[in-house]
């Protein structure tokens, strides 16, 4: 009988384990795996770049983190990020200078924000639709603008290109932009009654209603979050390639739902949060390093993306299940 109870509470840790912090090990394993492969993988200069790589899809994802906490869904991001991207660019290239760029781009991600909020939780749109018309009107609205050409910014001033391109002693600015925002945001949604009342909702949104939280209103903040980080995305990718691409960003809505997913099987026990959905980040992103380092045909890496993101969803109903 004792060796049976054993059995069972080995089972039931190993579980939890597996079931809290499998991404992480995951994300382990496979750094292991990848430095054994390429002796490139672990050195000091690709983990530096790997971060930089992540820095953007780290910060969008945080956003949707917000969104997804709520019960919610942004599928906007990804055209969003092109909208800004041009908008910015045309800005510098008019001679507004870096500060008055920064604040256009940042009110466009908020303006975007706030039509999605307003169609979802004012309106009653459901996600899915009213955040994808959204996007849509950004896509429409930068190709129309640009006419599908690319803006070139051979003059951007050096103060704008050091957002993305500039270092901070060894360290890529990038990358401390992240863990500022990541910090921060952490602790918005861990400490604060934004964040509290967002997981109440989307927790159960009846129960938030019947005891007196603004559900409309808090949903709509969530969204107004996820237009600034996308805004936040956006300025660091338009530093980082001096210029402005019509399709730039739209790969970011897969890669920022399967970060969110990764990260909601740890920490989290199922819901978003913010230091899982980095961990999410990193994997996707150390997919993406490493099988370019092994020189893996670039289709590849968006089958392991839909690999990973399906995974994620089955641990993370299994986990919620489990509770």
């Amino acid at each position: 009988m004792q060796v049976e109870s054993s059995e069972r509470r080995m089972a039931y840790v190993l579980e939890y384990i597996l079931r809290k912090y499998g991404v992480l090990i995951a994300t382990i394993v496979l750094m292991i795996i990848f430095s054994i492969l390429s002796p490139r993988f672990m050195t000091t200069r690709n983990m530096l770049t790997l971060l930089r790589q992540i820095s953007m899809l780290a910060i969008v994802s945080t956003g949707m983190t917000f969104v997804m906490a709520a019960g919610g869904f942004d599928m906007s991001v990804g055209y969003v990020i092109g909208l800004v991207n041009i908008t910015l660019a045309l800005s510098l290239k008019a001679g507004f200078g870096t500060f008055i760029s920064l604040l256009l781009a940042s009110l466009t991600g908020i303006a975007t924000g706030a039509m999605n909020g307003l169609l979802v939780a004012y309106v009653g749109l459901p996600d899915f639709i009213g955040t994808f018309a959204v996007g849509s009107i950004a896509y429409g609205l930068k190709m129309m603008i640009t006419r599908g050409n690319p803006v070139m910014l051979w003059d951007a001033p050096k103060s704008f290109l050091f957002i993305g391109q500039g270092f901070l002693g060894p360290i890529p600015f990038p990358i401390i932009i992240m863990i500022l925002i990541l910090i921060f945001a952490s602790f918005v949604m861990q400490y604060t009654r934004l964040g509290r009342r967002l997981y109440y909702i989307g927790g159960n949104p009846t129960a938030a209603l019947y005891s007196g939280i603004n559900i409309k209103w808090y949903r709509f903040l969530s969204f107004i979050i996820s237009g600034l980080c996308v805004a936040g995305t956006s300025i660091v990718l338009t530093s980082r390639v001096g210029s402005g691409q019509p399709l730039a960003g739209e790969e970011y809505l897969l890669d920022a739902i399967s970060a969110v997913f990764l990260g909601m099987t740890m920490f989290g026990e199922g819901e978003p949060n913010v230091p899982g959905t980095f961990v999410g980040a990193f994997l996707i992103g150390m997919l993406t390093n490493a099988l370019t380092l092994m020189n893996v045909p670039y289709y590849f890496q968006f089958i392991t993306k839909g690999t990973a993101v399906i995974l994620a969803v089955m641990v993370s109903i299994i986990s919620r299940k489990k509770e």
